[in-house]
This record gives C-alpha cells, structure tokens and sequence, in this order.
C-alpha cells in the first residue's frame, strides 16, 4: 500500500481582497488587522502540525514580528495583528520561506519514509519467496506408493 504525497510545494497564491475589513483606505481603517492569503494547496496534517511548531513562532519572532499569528483553516492562511503594509514590507516575505522550509522539511521526511517502505517491501517480497519454496519443497507422496 503506497501513499501519495503531493509534489507541489506549499505556497500562497495571494491574499484574499473580500475578506479585509471593509473600513481599509479610510479615516476609521484599524492599524492592525486579521489578512487571509489563499493556500495553492490544501496542506497536509505533518505542514500543519510544522506551522504551529515552536520553531515557526521563534522565527517569526526573530524577524521582529511578534504580534503576527498564523492560523490554518482549510486552505486559508490567516495572518492575524498584520496589515496590508506590513506584509509588503518583509513579513510575506517572511511567511513564504517559512512555508518554503516546510514544504522542504516535509518532502525530505515523505522520501525517507518511501525509502524505508520500498526496503520493507523488498524483504516481505524475499521472505515471501523463501516459504513459498520451502512450501513447495514438501511432498505428500506416501513411502508405500513409492515401493510399486
């Protein structure tokens, strides 16, 4: 039993414009705000469970953006205490090596784990090899139809 994985690293495509606060480009517009990008994937559980990593949120940390929170729902990104500025300042940037390294991370761990299968499945193959000739080594002829 083989399991598939996708090839296509882990991306954004970009952000979702109809999900911003309606008040964005006026006098009432917050500072900061939730931004959802769109996903070029659904991400699997193993990128999932890297993004809410301590890792994640050091890095994030070290690149000065300690506010910013990263929530998956679906195939959205959430980016919460951000905004549009923000972002085009460094923090997408920021966020697309992240996923880059995970996409990475994830895709060396599923090569392994290819590896590691094909290698049990060659020694089932052999094992099953071995009784199936062992099996065909023995003969139910009686010793006394021998003797006619």
């Amino acid at each position: 039993m083989t399991t598939e994985h996708p090839r296509e690293p882990l991306a954004l495509n970009g952000v979702l414009a109809s999900a911003l606060p309606p008040e964005l480009g006026t006098y009432r517009a917050p500072s900061r705000y939730t931004v959802a990008a769109v996903f070029t994937r659904r991400p699997e559980a193993r990128e999932l469970f890297l993004l809410g990593a301590p890792e994640t949120r050091r890095t994030l940390d070290e690149a000065g953006y300690t506010a910013v929170e990263l929530q998956v729902a679906d195939r959205r990104l959430f980016i919460t205490n951000t905004s549009l500025e923000e972002l085009k300042q460094g923090l997408a940037v920021v966020i697309a090596d992240l996923l880059a390294q995970i996409s990475s991370e994830v895709q060396e761990e599923w090569a392994l784990q290819t590896e590691r299968l094909s290698v049990l499945a060659d020694e089932e193959g052999r094992r099953l090899r071995d009784v199936e000739a062992a099996a065909a080594e023995i003969s139910f002829v009686s010793s006394a139809w021998s003797r006619l």
